[in-house]
């Protein structure tokens, strides 16, 4: 009797896994989660829920369907699944991909959506990767696009997520994706490593062309490398002008976590100061948004102003159909499109621009606020002129000589070098003759080179004995 998960951890570790509550009590035995309908995140939840259970047994009206309200259906499709997982993971936990959660989803319904959920093997979702690989046509594109791997994997990330969040739900008994500890679906392989750097004219260029607010914007990110939500989110409650520092508060935040970001230029410190004005030339609430419209209201998407603003910087005349930067006629789409910039890259140039001035790389790390240092190498691209000049540090003054030295026969080769072992055994030699035994020739060279004693004296003494023993054995008849 009592709560209890079917896994291996123990104490606090089994209090914080992911695994799901279950409770038994007078032979009922029942997943809480599945039977109270909702996600169970705490032990004290999980007890909560099984008072609730003890009740229900107690007064004969137990159900194993679960409490008073909707009953999921005994067989759950695909797409109905999806609801359950949107309404109790991502929207329950207000996850920021809970904006884009349905664009994301499309795909994945459109293969599997009337598919009942324990129905979905391995060998679907290769075929669902298969047919991601295809080129399709989506939106007001007229021509086919392959999507980029990268897009792929983003794509199975989430299939893989709601999976195993089923498994933990126990919707389904396994995963698609695995066998045990065996992987059967990997992710495919990505190279989208960008270089894009930006150089201090091209920065010149971009800040004279802007308009004061999107001006401002861009020193902002080239300065803190903040993200564009975390920029548009900042309320001047969080900008402490005495201490120089930036609050960027968990709920705003990518990973949900707060972390600081320094006032670290002049240039920065003028542009939240000159903000924090209104067109009277008194402050600003502090509650108000720091990058706002006229009105005090929050700024939606600035695309067509970015788009506009790097294509002059760049001496290109915008040109649209209408006033949508998805609405630029087909030159300016392509002229864009080779200047290759967009507004994450200013994020990636304040990560470089620090490298470059020799900060450590974990402090990099804390100030774009990643989870982990090797999504921050990715942010270090180097220049190119940075990188020849660090390999330039090979040369040391040489050139090539195209001809030929004369080739040295084996006879001449064999007479003009010669083997330092044959020096040492001449040297040998030589010490022989002068400090060798003098009493005949019966004593091998060999012996006295080859002896334990480098003494030529002690090796005759020895000798000499040996000489004498034999004698007396042939005197005794041995």
């Amino acid at each position: 009797m009592g709560l209890y998960k079917l896994c291996d951890h123990k104490g606090r570790a089994r209090d914080r896994c992911t695994h799901a509550w279950w409770a038994r009590f007078r032979h009922v035995r029942v997943s809480l989660e599945k039977w109270a309908n909702r996600e169970i995140r705490s032990k004290t939840e999980a007890q909560a829920v099984f008072d609730d259970l003890k009740k229900a047994v107690r007064a004969g009206t137990f159900d194993k369907r679960g409490l008073d309200g909707p009953r999921e259906p005994e067989t759950l499709t695909f797409r109905q699944f999806a609801e359950i997982y949107k309404e109790r993971h991502v929207f329950a936990r207000k996850l920021a991909i809970g904006k884009t959660i349905d664009y994301r989803l499309r795909p994945i319904l459109d293969h599997f959506g009337d598919r009942p959920l324990t129905e979905i093997r391995t060998s679907d979702v290769e075929d669902f990767i298969a047919d991601l690989r295809k080129p399709h046509i989506a939106g007001r594109r007229k021509t086919a696009r392959v999507l980029a791997p990268a897009s792929v994997n983003r794509t199975l990330e989430i299939l893989r997520h709601m999976m195993n969040w089923a498994v933990g739900r126990e919707y389904i008994d396994r995963t698609p994706f695995r066998r045990g500890t065996e992987t059967l679906i990997r992710k495919l392989r990505e190279d989208n490593q960008r270089r894009r750097r930006i150089s201090e004219d091209e920065e010149a260029r971009l800040l004279a062309a802007a308009p004061p607010l999107l001006r401002s914007m861009i020193i902002t990110a080239l300065d803190t490398g903040m993200r564009q939500g975390e920029m548009l989110a900042l309320r001047f409650a969080d900008i402490d002008f005495a201490r120089g520092l930036i609050t960027l508060r968990g709920e705003t935040t990518k990973s949900r976590k707060t972390r600081f970001v320094p006032i670290a230029t002049t240039r920065l410190r003028a542009v939240l100061e000159w903000l924090r004005l209104d067109a009277d030339g008194d402050k600003k609430p502090d509650e108000a948004l720091v990058f706002s419209d006229e009105t005090g209201e929050p700024l939606g998407r600035f695309r067509t102003a970015w788009v506009t603003t790097v294509l002059k910087a760049h001496g290109i005349k915008p040109e649209w159909k209408s006033y949508n930067w998805t609405a630029l006629t087909a030159e300016c789409l392509a002229e864009f499109r080779r200047i290759n910039l967009r507004w994450h890259d200013l994020r990636h140039e304040y990560a470089s621009r620090l490298v470059e001035k020799n900060v450590p790389l974990a402090q990099v790390r804390d100030l774009l606020g990643h989870a982990s240092i090797t999504t921050t190498e990715r942010y270090d691209n180097q220049k190119l002129e940075n990188l020849q000049t660090a390999a330039a540090r090979l040369e040391r003054g040489e050139s090539f000589d195209p001809t030929p030295q004369d080739p040295v026969s084996p006879s001449t080769r064999q007479d003009s070098v010669k083997n330092p072992a044959d020096d040492d055994a001449d040297d040998g030699i030589d010490r022989v003759r002068e400090t060798g035994p003098k009493y005949g020739d019966d004593l091998d060279l060999a012996d006295w080179l080859g002896g334990r004693d480098s003494n030529p004296d002690t090796v005759v003494q020895s000798r000499q004995r040996r000489r004498r023993s034999d004698t007396r054995r042939c005197s005794s008849g041995h």
